[in-house]
């Protein structure tokens, strides 16, 4: 269930012809934030309110991050382990339903270790990785993708991002302007009741999508459950947007 946050701040009026900037200040995460509001009667019978609203979602997507690692002193040897790993990795995620579109190249290298290290270096000449970001479409099954892929190749696990897909994202953008909006109405009224005015209807809106960031990502937690199995958890992904109104109002 999405949960919706409005975030208000403090509005200040100015004179009815005063001419002065219009700032907002707007504070958001994972959790509600303190916002500053400024408004002011821009010209004759408007007011311009600033304001923010954030909704929260669990989330319908994750990206694995893994890498299969192979190391040696002959390169065609070591090129040779690290795709006959890999495409043993791509199998056995194949049969638990990840597509391979699901899967992407996210780095490849070979180097070797030996260029600083001199000719009696005990490490391998050879170390080749291939890092892979693995999409889920199904956040729960995480864990099993992760011991997929180390029991079938990979070496490591770089990281686990929960996510958005492209609909949820854009609905928590809808709600989370809806909930904008009812603040700035909310702070509108509020000021131009306290000047003796009643808005009357709107003259324009601006919007900022989201802050910082196309949509919040969660850290994972990993950890190992009574089966020997990895456990993921994933906390609530939020989106936040801000707006700017201009109402008019009547005397």
């Amino acid at each position: 269930m999405n949960s919706r946050l409005t975030l208000a701040g403090v509005a200040v009026v100015a004179a009815l012809l005063a001419t002065a900037g219009v700032g907002a200040a707007f504070a958001a995460g994972g959790a509600p934030a303190e916002a500053v509001q400024s408004a002011q009667q821009s010209g004759n019978d408007t007011i311009t309110v600033g304001a923010s609203g954030q909704v929260q979602a669990e989330a319908d997507r994750a990206v694995v991050r893994v890498g299969v690692v192979a190391t040696g002193d002959d390169i065609e040897r070591v090129r040779s382990d690290l795709s006959t790993n890999a495409s043993s990795m791509r199998d056995a995620l194949a049969e638990m339903g990840i597509e391979s579109g699901q899967i992407r190249t996210a780095h490849y290298d070979i180097s070797t270790n030996r260029r600083y290290g001199g000719a009696e270096s005990e490490e391998p000449t050879y170390r080749a990785i291939h890092a892979f970001a693995i999409t889920v479409d199904e956040p729960d099954t995480v864990g099993q993708v992760v011991d997929t892929a180390v029991t079938n190749g990979a070496d490591e696990v770089d990281g686990i991002e929960f996510t958005l897909s492209a609909d949820k994202r854009e609905q928590l953008r809808q709600e989370a302007l809806t909930a904008a909006m009812e603040s700035a109405r909310g702070e509108a009224s509020t000021i131009a009741a306290a000047e003796d005015l009643t808005v009357s209807g709107v003259d324009r809106v601006s919007t900022t999508e989201y802050g910082a960031r196309p949509y919040a990502v969660e850290t994972a937690a990993l950890s190992a459950d009574a089966g020997g199995g990895t456990s993921i958890d994933s906390g609530p992904v939020s989106v936040s947007a801000s707006v700017t109104v201009v109402y008019e109002t009547d005397g």
